[in-house]
């Protein structure tokens, strides 16, 4: 014990030390590029579905710009905080419908599948990021490494408009309702939040007097909110507002910088991050009516399960200034 009580001194020590010699403060601007790809899946009952309905988008291309800012607190804690803007330029998304045997009149004709997918429809709109944390330090090999626990919140928004997408209307196929494209043009909105808290793991290498790594890596416990407006006729994913707080995801970060000046740096970063949440109610019914069709009972009961990724990585260069 006396020895663990020595050595956590020693690292509290040499971290108060080196504090002296760090800088004060650093804010980045980084500007680069984003592909973000989303899925969206329901399931109806929940306790045995029926449908199965999907949508992904894929490959939706983004520049981002940003900003994040680095300051010392108090003793040895320091804060950091970022933010960042993009607009989406580009990205397909596919639409999946399944319609399982087991519904009543279809046992014969097996699952149904009706799949569509439009390349280059998505049509703008943003994401945006923010995040604020705050770590403790501890410093090794004459502080030239650096790893550091944190812990802070973070917020993420995918807004996404759709323009000439395939709308679905239904046809009667032994009794039931079926979806199938009508080729008519609609307009389509999906909006994505992620916010939540973060524990980490903050890492720095100064490698030479000019040149420095660095790391993050996060995990996260964030609660998603989903809200779409569609056109579409299948009330089943259609104009809904869903939160689900059973959330997990990761985020690693990592760059390099290179001091070309007494208060200037140059660098390159790359980030990578993979959310999931989904939502499972326990009401469950033997009637299919309920949601089969075009009725309205699939919406306001909400009597099935979501579930709902995200996957992004991003390449960004950066410039920054010590004060």
């Amino acid at each position: 014990m006396r020895k663990l009580v020595t050595f956590l001194m020693t690292l509290l020590v040499g971290s108060s030390v080196s504090y002296v010699s760090a800088d004060s403060s650093q804010v980045m601007f980084e500007a680069g590029y984003r592909r973000d790809n989303i899925n969206w899946r329901f399931e109806a009952p929940s306790c045995d579905p029926l449908i199965e309905t999907s949508t992904r988008f894929k490959d939706l291309d983004i520049f981002q710009i940003g900003l994040s800012g680095r300051t010392h607190i108090g003793c040895n804690w320091y804060g950091r905080a970022s933010v960042n803007w993009g607009w989406i330029l580009d990205g397909d998304i596919e639409d999946r419908t399944k319609i399982f045997a087991s519904i009543p009149g279809l046992s014969a004709v097996g699952d149904f599948e009706f799949k569509n997918e439009d390349r280059n429809i998505v049509d703008g709109r943003f994401v945006v990021d923010l995040d604020i944390a705050v770590g403790y330090p501890f410093y090794f090999c004459d502080c030239s490494v650096s790893i550091a626990p944190v812990v802070g919140y973070a917020f993420s928004e995918q807004n996404i408009r759709i323009e000439d997408d395939n709308d679905f209307g239904f046809s009667e196929v032994s009794g039931v309702e079926l979806p199938v494209s009508t080729g008519n043009c609609c307009d389509s909105k999906f909006v994505s939040r992620w916010f939540g808290p973060f524990v980490g793991v903050d890492f720095e290498y100064r490698a030479c007097e000019c040149m420095s790594v660095y790391a993050q890596l996060e995990y996260h416990w964030p609660e998603f909110t989903g809200k779409r407006h569609s056109n579409h006729g299948f009330s089943l994913n259609d104009n809904f507002h869903r939160r689900s707080r059973n959330g997990d995801g990761w985020l690693f970060k990592a760059g390099i910088d290179y001091d070309f000046s007494d208060c200037w740096t140059l660098g390159l970063n790359a980030t990578f991050r993979d959310f999931k949440a989904s939502r499972r109610h326990r009401a469950c019914s033997d009637d299919f009516s309920e949601f089969s069709g075009m009725g309205s009972n699939v919406g306001s009961d909400n009597r099935f399960r979501t579930h709902h990724r995200w996957h992004s990585y991003a390449i960004n260069v950066t410039i920054g200034r010590m004060f």
